[in-house]
């Protein structure tokens, strides 16, 4: 190396200059996040330009605050405007996991006092076969809080355009676990008069009659995750009562006002153990 490239530092003076460890920026290095400006072709030395520190130096801020490194490159790739904007979205991202968390500690320490299924009364009753229209998707539980009002606007007026009448309360039905990782399939319904003609991914079909049993939830208790609750209490109600679960669990949504202002049912079919027995 010549004194045309006085402004390069080795990887061990960067790394102290920067503050990150010489495996990390092999790892940055490796996957295009901060690339060594020198490579010598001789030695194998990775030398990085004075230049580089502020790029380096913003990754290991972004990296205090967990940010994911295919979010830091999408950071370090957009100018300043649009890096701000993906900064701030990914901290309300943050303080609204921090949010749930805070609330589920106290469900924590609630389910530990072993009051958790105590604290709902859990009712059960037969319904009637019910015609629905509904949609299906693949959603984790932040594309279900973002997505659920344009679609359920969605089946009301599909609903509407085929002279339809909307026969009670929207409801979903959870076909698979809907959490921060796993996405269901999880279906949206409009309960309707008579079974309409649909296409596409708007579907009709008589939902099954039964038996439910079910809680109802008010307030925070009807917040994720404190609502949480509710679906283990019902659970635990049907098989402390001899019975089996029947079908998929659904939430029955009575109020949505605000976050503070809902109140919801979680309804779970259930069947005498011996038919679920003789089904097998």
């Amino acid at each position: 190396m010549n004194d045309a490239r006085h402004d390069l530092l080795t990887i061990s003076t960067f790394g102290r200059a920067a503050q990150l460890s010489r495996k990390a920026l092999r790892l940055y290095a490796q996957l295009g996040l901060l690339e060594p400006s020198y490579i010598d072709p001789e030695s194998g030395y990775r030398y990085y330009h004075r230049d580089q520190l502020r790029a380096a130096r913003l990754i290991r801020m972004l990296r205090q605050i967990d940010m994911p490194l295919m979010t830091i490159q999408r950071v370090l790739a957009a100018p300043a405007p649009e890096a701000e904007a993906l900064i701030h979205a990914y901290w309300q991202s943050v303080e609204a996991q921090i949010g749930q968390a805070r609330r589920l500690v106290q469900d924590l320490i609630v389910y530990l006092r072993q009051e958790a299924t105590m604290a709902f009364e859990v009712h059960a009753r037969t319904v009637a076969a019910q015609p629905i229209v509904s949609m299906t998707k693949r959603w984790t539980v932040n594309q279900l809080f973002r997505e659920f009002w344009p679609n359920l606007k969605t089946l009301y007026a599909a609903v509407a355009a085929q002279g339809g009448m909307v026969a009670g309360f929207p409801f979903g039905i959870f076909h698979g676990d809907v959490n921060e990782e796993d996405d269901g399939p999880y279906e949206l319904c409009l309960p309707v008069q008579h079974i309409l003609t649909t296409d596409g991914e708007i579907s009709s079909r008589e939902l099954p009659g039964g038996r439910i049993a079910s809680v109802v939830l008010e307030g925070e208790d009807a917040r994720y995750p404190a609502a949480l609750a509710g679906y283990d209490a019902v659970y635990d109600w049907i098989h402390q009562h001899g019975y089996a679960v029947a079908d998929a669990p659904r939430v029955i949504y009575h109020r949505l006002a605000s976050d503070t202002d809902q109140r919801m049912e979680i309804a779970w079919p259930f069947q005498e153990l011996a038919a679920s027995t003789s089904a097998t």
